[in-house]
């Protein structure tokens, strides 16, 4: 084999790595966009759950919450 055809060769490898490597960084940004969209949904969600808990603790009574005033039911 001559030098020209171990530098095709060479070439061709490094052709092919990098349209691998391309692919990968394209399905690679596809994955994260998508994690994102859920992200940015999940925080949203998170919010409003947020927000609710806010509203249901504002119209419980003055007096907090003890576990040790609840009386079992057994008795």
């Amino acid at each position: 084999m001559s030098t020209l055809d171990s530098l095709q060769n060479q070439i061709d490898e490094l052709q092919a790595k990098v349209a691998f490597q391309d692919d990968t960084i394209d399905q690679l940004n596809r994955i994260v966009t998508k994690q994102d969209e859920v992200i940015r949904l999940l925080q949203s969600k998170f919010s409003i759950i947020g927000d609710k808990i806010q509203d249901i603790e504002s119209n419980l009574p003055n007096k907090p919450f003890n576990p040790n005033d609840e009386v079992p039911p057994h008795y």
